[in-house]
């Protein structure tokens, strides 16, 4: 037990990353108004203080066709392959499309928080309904399989 006026318990940076990135856990998936896109972009800003410019919700393309374009070409732009990830870079992840049998990719962006030793993804789930922060060993279990890690590049 610390003695009145003694330090405070010290916190690590990603400590402290960890207990924001907490802070966004629940918050709703709206389809077509707030996503995972949505999410990482919000995160970036409000913990990480980078701008990251996303198409409105009403120019993105639907169905995973489209979806797959924009993801493809937005990731390029925006954002740069890294072999390790830290923290604030963005986890590209997908899962196959079982419809109709259809060999397509549902995409969906994350963003890297370390604690304890682990990859930890921040991300807005439509199938969860809310933002949750999962272990990225967790994802890979339920079937997400994993494109890479970016670090995302510097506003024009």
């Amino acid at each position: 037990m610390l003695a009145w006026g003694g330090p405070a318990p010290r916190t690590d940076m990603a400590t402290t990353l960890f207990l924001q990135a907490q802070r966004y856990v629940g918050t709703p998936y709206l389809p077509g108004v707030y996503d995972c896109a949505d999410l990482a972009a919000k995160v970036q800003h409000e913990v990480f203080g980078r701008v990251i410019a996303l198409p409105d919700h009403r120019a993105r393309p639907a169905g995973a066709r489209g979806q797959a374009r924009e993801v493809l070409g937005l990731r390029d732009k925006l954002a740069e392959r890294v072999e390790l990830p830290a923290d604030g870079h963005a986890v590209l992840l997908w899962e196959p499309d079982g419809e109709a049998g259809q060999n397509l990719r549902i995409w969906h962006v994350g963003t890297v928080f370390m604690h304890a030793g682990e990859i930890w993804v921040l991300h807005n789930s439509a199938k969860l309904g809310s933002a949750a922060l999962h272990r990225l060993a967790d994802l890979r279990r339920w079937g997400m399989r994993l494109d890479g890690f970016y670090a995302w590049k510097d506003a024009a």
